[in-house]
């Protein structure tokens, strides 16, 4: 059994052939230790080479998008016809952010007098593109709906919307493997369904939405300075939804947006948006998963997600900052509520640990409907197993599923799927509803679907290590050099995480904490934060010890620093690595 860390995990070193990271660190003139992270990505020094410089270039022909030459002709016949649009989109960050693009391209095409748009309210419709929204829609006059972020599993939706006469396009990206869209829909736009050829299967929906923008502006004059905005917002989508950032077209358009967004201009919704949000022009992509994301997400998890859109049609700045701040608040509302639903959750688990957890509460007693996700991933990253959290409201309750590796999470509710009223979701993370009276069994099945999947170490937490880094490239300026190399590899997330850098035999300064949990520090003569690590402080200032975590840089009132941020920590032990660490 490999020993533990402080936070009970394994780590594991990446198995990257040293002849893989000479070749990329000779061709391309890289760092030693960012040429190890990026060999465990991408071995080919050409590829490399576009990983590291995505360009316009790299966008895809949006033709070749199955049904995209069907939903242009469809939105120009409309267009020329002054046919009614309405826009449907989901509440989250990727179905507002696509709505934001689409209604811009509509308004660009000179149909915005007759476009409108609808984003299904949380707590009243819940998700998807409902029969309701289809027969309301017929009543308003519609004959265009665009979907975008829902629709292609909607197929009720659809087929009441076809019986009153609207035509329906859909762009999208939730597709589990062999199921169908919709057959009665105009034109389905989502690369991983059937027979799609397109290159990139990972678009999320507002990158849908901007091929389809893509597709229909080539003869646009202004073409270019209308995608390079349009990518701000994609950008935006993008990571707050956790697509893969292996791909290059989405590191195009996480880059491209990311360099707009830093440098402007902006309109006065995303400016005021931005201040509120404390983003600068050295904002990483980071910066849009925990700070513009959140924020955005807030209006559809405590109230109505058309806030977003109200913030940029805004175009009196006070105004847009006076909405933006809204936003702030209700971002601080959903972080308490949150924060006090998870300490309820925690206190209540068993001991034993079950395989899957699974907590449950009425929502008028703090088990908030639009919180459950995020609760159910905290939860998950305490205990290390598979998580749902549910809101009772009534005799139906709504949960959602946060999984680990070995847990599929639509798998696990599969297993359950005879008392639930409808699920969904990806490998990690699912959400579903489900009767009240049946939330016991439910409960028991995906314990014992956990249960019959269980693996001794394979149930213990691991964190991947890119490379072993010599402590001496953590002195100025070394470490500046080593910053500034790793960050050669942004965009990060998904697909292309933060490298994860291990330094042996560290000597800690200047330890002092931070608020109630945090702690600040310095290693060899570099600031380092651990969030969330107080509880080690004793252990960390005992002698040597080795740290595994990200380094970057931090920007506090326009000064950039060079920071270490630790993941974990173990004290150090005389052991022969795999390899040497990289070193000067």
């Amino acid at each position: 059994m490999t020993s533990l860390s402080l936070s009970g995990r394994v780590w594991t070193l990446r198995d990257v052939p040293s002849t893989d990271t000479d070749r990329l660190a000779n061709t391309l003139q890289l760092h030693p230790v960012a040429a190890r992270c990026l060999a465990g990505r991408v071995t080919d020094p050409e590829l490399a080479r576009t990983w590291m410089r995505p360009s316009l270039d790299h966008l895809h022909d949006p033709h070749q998008i199955l049904g995209m030459d069907i939903a242009i002709e469809r939105i120009r016949r409309a267009i020329e016809d002054d046919e009614r649009i309405r826009i449907v989109t989901d509440y989250d960050v990727d179905g507002t952010t696509s709505s934001l693009i689409l209604q811009g391209l509509l308004r660009l095409l000179g149909a915005g007098h007759r476009v409108d748009y609808h984003i299904p309210d949380r707590f009243n419709e819940g998700y998807g593109f409902s029969v309701t929204a289809a027969q309301q829609a017929a009543k308003d006059g519609i004959k265009l709906i665009i979907t975008a972020d829902i629709g292609v599993r909607d197929h009720a939706a659809v087929d009441e919307a076809k019986t009153h006469g609207v035509d329906v396009i859909i762009c999208d990206h939730h597709l589990p493997s062999g199921a169908s869209v919709p057959a009665n829909a105009t034109a389905v736009l989502c690369p991983p369904q059937e027979g799609c050829k397109y290159p990139n299967k990972a678009l999320a929906a507002c990158g849908v939405s901007l091929k389809l923008a893509q597709a229909l502006l080539e003869d646009h004059q202004q073409r270019l300075p209308i995608i390079r905005s349009m990518l701000k917002i994609a950008a935006i989508g993008t990571v707050a939804d956790v697509v893969d950032l292996s791909t290059t077209e989405n590191r195009t358009i996480v880059a491209h947006g990311l360099q707009g967004l830093r440098h402007g201009p902006h309109i006065p919704g995303l400016r005021a948006l931005l201040d509120v949000s404390g983003l600068h022009d050295q904002m990483t992509s980071q910066d849009l998963g925990f700070r513009l994301g959140p924020r955005i997400n807030a209006a559809g998890r405590l109230s109505k997600a058309t806030a977003i859109i109200e913030l940029f049609d805004e175009r009196d700045p006070h105004k847009a900052r006076a909405h933006a701040q809204a936003l702030d608040e209700l971002n601080a509302k959903r972080q308490q509520i949150q924060r006090e639903l998870v300490k309820k959750c925690l206190a209540q688990i068993p001991d034993p640990v079950p395989h899957f957890v699974t907590l449950w509460g009425d929502e008028s007693d703090g088990w908030h409907r639009g919180v459950v996700g995020i609760v159910a991933a905290k939860v998950r990253d305490a205990v290390h197993r598979p998580t749902a959290i549910i809101s009772i409201s009534g005799k139906e309750a709504r949960g959602s599923v946060r999984s680990i590796p070995t847990v599929h999470a639509v798998h696990a509710l599969d297993s359950a799927q005879d008392v639930l009223l409808a699920h969904g979701g990806h490998p990690a993370a699912a959400g579903f509803s489900v009767d009240t009276v049946d939330i016991e069994t439910l409960r028991k099945k995906l314990n014992d679907h956990a249960e019959q999947l269980a693996d001794g170490e394979a149930w213990i937490p691991t964190i991947d290590v890119d490379a072993l880094c010599d402590s001496a490239f953590m002195r100025m300026p070394d470490a500046d050099l080593l910053a500034q190399s790793l960050s050669d590899l942004e965009p990060h997330g998904k697909g292309n995480p933060s490298p994860v850098i291990q330094i042996d035999n560290v000597q800690v300064s200047d330890l002092r904490p931070m608020g109630e949990k945090h702690i600040k520090m310095r290693i060899e003569g570099i600031e380092a934060i651990w969030w969330n690590g107080r509880i080690h402080s004793h252990t960390l200032t005992q002698g040597p010890v080795s740290l595994v975590g990200s380094l970057g840089y931090n920007v506090w009132r326009g000064r950039r620093t060079v920071r270490f941020t630790i993941e974990d920590a173990r004290p150090a032990t005389p052991q022969a690595d795999a390899e040497p660490p990289l070193g000067p």
